[in-house]
């Protein structure tokens, strides 16, 4: 009975420790959301123990560049269904051409050849406008929008190009919430969004490295899929965040911004915040002693 009793005390004293330790992190994310002037929406997952923290998770955000996170899933579903091999050569059409971020705008007319996978790469590596807009017209925006509501992120919608300002003061913005977004990355995680061979593709294009708030509140070592986008008011990032013994995925959006340099510091401060906690979890003992890797 007494040892039964001493068991049990030491059960009760791990969950404490990881419940004060939690609730820490809680408070201080309820502290950055709540000292801004802006609208924030949450939705992190421990990818190992299944928990998730979530904020103004069913709000509607704008975007921007992270929405090429979907165009991107929706191009390897259709080259898993053989509509056409990520290795077929396109050449680069002149009408395409947009500006904003990337590189084919500034290259020569008709002088641009390559593979659907390299356009892949420019759209989510470089966040490359005119490899996006050719990629939604290989597959068709109205799949994308289908594949999303198939796969449990029915509040996702691509209902424009990249630069179309004139659909965006029409109201046709590119749109998601923070648990949509998760959804749709654990589902990548796990290799199930497409099929296994295609999802760590997908990842490993994700993974190339370009920055973004959410890795700079982190160790540069830390490896991540993600993918920033910013407009006008407007700061996200998305991905997956591969620490060891612990990954986790991590949304966060910000809109009506009044100083867009706050939305880079609002999600840094987030990530920061969650690495940490998460960080600490894996790599402690029960009584909080620091267990080297």
């Amino acid at each position: 009975m007494k040892i039964f009793f001493y068991a049990l005390c030491i059960v009760q004293l791990s969950l404490s420790q990881t419940d004060l330790l939690k609730d820490k992190f809680l408070h201080n994310l309820k502290e950055i959301v709540d000292n801004s002037d802006a609208v924030v929406g949450v939705a992190i997952k421990d990818l190992k123990s299944g928990e998730q923290v979530l904020i103004n998770e069913n709000e509607i955000f704008p975007q921007a560049s992270s929405i090429k996170i979907h165009i991107l899933a929706e191009v390897y579903r259709q080259a898993a269904e053989g509509k056409f091999k990520l290795s077929d050569i396109k050449q680069f059409p002149t009408p395409m051409r947009v500006g904003g971020s990337g590189i084919l705008s500034m290259l020569g007319e008709k002088s641009v050849s390559m593979s659907i996978r390299d356009y892949c790469i420019l759209m989510i590596n470089l966040s490359d406008n005119s490899a996006t807009n050719l990629l939604i017209d290989l597959v068709g925006m109205k799949n994308v929008n289908e594949s999303l509501v198939k796969n449990g992120a029915p509040n996702t919608k691509l209902q424009r190009v990249m630069m179309d300002y004139q659909a965006a003061k029409e109201g046709r913005e590119n749109i998601s919430t923070p648990k949509d977004v998760l959804t749709i990355l654990e589902k990548l995680y796990a290799g199930t969004l497409v099929n296994k061979q295609s999802c760590d593709d997908v990842l490993a294009i994700m993974k190339m490295g370009k920055g973004g708030s959410i890795k700079d509140g982190m160790p540069a070592d830390v490896e991540i899929a993600n993918k920033a986008g910013d407009v006008e008011g407007v700061r996200v990032d998305a991905g997956i965040v591969f620490l060891e013994g612990n990954p986790y995925i991590i949304c966060v959006m910000t809109k009506m911004l009044l100083n867009e340099s706050d939305g880079s510091k609002i999600i840094e401060s987030i990530s920061r915040e969650t690495y940490n906690y998460l960080e600490r979890k894996a790599h402690s003992n029960q009584y909080g002693r620091r267990i080297p890797k």
